[in-house]
């Protein structure tokens, strides 16, 4: 199976994903930055940088997203789909599996 890994080149004020959107992907930040608004959309509660992954937890949980993500400035990210881990899993030894568990409980 093929997994359909993206590079994404987004604008200031783009969403990336709105709350309560399922969590499909995990994304790994290039360049720029992805801000994550509180429900009201006007305060930032975390920032992601060059170099930062997030959304790893979310997906493993199966979860929807908590909060609305939107560029901040010009930023490229990389967009993992889910199946990149889960297709994985199934090798994968038990301590590591228990390790991705646990780690689902970390959702943003």
């Amino acid at each position: 199976m093929k997994h359909l890994i993206s590079h994404i080149r987004m604008w200031s004020g783009e969403v990336l994903f709105r709350e309560k959107q399922p969590a499909t992907h995990f994304y790994l930040v290039l360049s720029g930055k992805i801000v994550v608004l509180d429900r009201s959309g006007r305060i930032i509660i975390r920032f992601y940088e060059a170099d930062q992954m997030f959304g790893l937890p979310e997906v493993l949980a199966g979860a929807d997203w908590k909060h609305t993500t939107i560029a901040y400035g010009k930023t490229e990210i990389t967009s993992f789909p889910a199946s990149v881990v889960f297709d994985r899993m199934e090798n994968m030894p038990q301590n590591h599996q228990k390790f991705l568990n646990q780690m689902a409980q970390l959702s943003i």
